[in-house]
């Protein structure tokens, strides 16, 4: 069993309690006895006695309480020192919590950076791609108006009108301007 302060001041609290509870049935018997040695003569030397039994148990019991004040100071300054270092403890893992967190939003705002760059890229190939695929189609539609095939030309530009959003505004015109010739034209066969 590891003996703390918290121990060592039971103990010593166990020990003062005993002798003085040892020295209170002491007491009543001298004051029986200080009424004898007054009624007979003879038993005087026998109260000596026990009045010196009387002041060793007063000494013990004033030794047993010096030491449980001691082991109270102590169980005391170890109780400060506990939670002295308690709070460091504590202390030290806010500070090393702080860093950590630190360090995590640093990364994590690297890692949002990357993320945005990565995806403005990505949008920006999308654009381009949507882009040369509706110049390609734009050309499609221009030869198919030369080539009078009005119903190829309508299929592509119906497709282009899917991919309108995606496209810039000149290429939208372009797309609007198309549509006229191809109603144009449309409009002059039907007449003609």
């Amino acid at each position: 069993m590891t003996k703390t302060p918290l121990t060592l001041l039971t103990a010593a609290c166990t020990m003062a309690l005993a002798l003085a509870l040892t020295g209170c049935g002491e007491g009543e018997e001298t004051e029986q006895m200080e009424e004898q040695t007054q009624t007979e003569p003879g038993a005087a030397a026998e109260t000596a006695a026990q009045d010196a039994a009387l002041e060793r148990a007063k000494a013990e019991a004033a030794a047993a309480a010096a030491k449980l004040k001691e082991a109270g100071e102590q169980a005391g300054a170890a109780a400060r020192d506990a939670a002295s270092s308690a709070m460091d403890a504590v202390k030290a893992q806010a500070e090393e919590t702080s860093a950590s967190l630190k360090a995590a939003g640093e990364q994590a705002s690297a890692a949002a950076a990357a993320a945005a760059k990565a995806a403005s890229e990505q949008t920006n190939e999308l654009t381009r791609s949507v882009s040369q695929r509706a110049e390609t189609m734009i050309t499609e539609v221009q030869d198919y108006l030369r080539e009078n095939d009005l119903n190829s030309a309508q299929g592509v530009i119906d497709k282009l009108k899917g991919l309108r959003d995606q496209l810039s505004d000149e290429m939208r015109q372009e797309i609007d301007q198309l549509q006229e010739r191809l109603s144009d034209e449309t409009q002059s066969q039907s007449a003609g």
